[in-house]
């Protein structure tokens, strides 16, 4: 009993002498270890664990990604506006980021998908256009551009009428 006794004092100590910060981190990995898309409250939790350690520490190289991340969970639970919102922040504090790049792209997804407005989806995938040219998502958002509002349907069919055309048939 002793030994149990001893052995909690010692795990109390150490987690007493974890930083805040590095608590945050070890919440986050223990909510991404339990993540899932099947549970809104889980998904709630692990959103605004992210935007807590990205609010609070700024200056850390996992700010950008943590914000990010929150802005994915912001879309899937359909709060399309808040996502947008967050990815901008994201483009705005770290704008030389890697991951603000692929904000920005979702920022146009979300438009077009989500919210079917066809001109802020336009001048935003126009914007990364401009903004990234060398980015491997460049044909994606020029593809988007040139179907804005089309089903899936017409997209196909279009695709297809394009193909007999190339290859000689009427």
């Amino acid at each position: 009993m002793k030994k149990i006794a001893f052995a909690s004092i010692i795990l109390l100590a150490i987690a007493a002498c974890q930083s805040p910060k590095e608590k945050a981190l070890v919440d986050i990995k223990n909510l991404e270890a339990n993540d899932s898309i099947f549970s809104p409250q889980q998904v709630e939790k692990i959103k605004g664990a992210y935007l807590d350690f990205a609010n609070k520490y700024p200056d850390d190289e996992l700010a950008p990604e943590f914000l990010f991340k929150a802005g994915q969970r912001c879309n899937v639970t359909a709060d399309h506006e808040k996502a947008i919102g967050i990815f901008e922040q994201v483009i705005e504090k770290y704008p030389k980021h890697k991951i603000a790049e692929e904000a920005l792209f979702l920022q146009g997804y979300i438009y077009e998908n989500s919210l079917q407005d066809y001109d802020k989806a336009k001048t935003t995938y126009t914007s990364f256009i401009e903004k990234y040219p060398n980015s491997e998502l460049v044909e994606d958002a020029k593809f988007s551009i040139q179907n804005l509002g089309k089903t899936p349907e017409q997209i196909f069919e279009e695709m297809n009428k394009n193909n007999s055309s190339v290859a000689g048939k009427p």
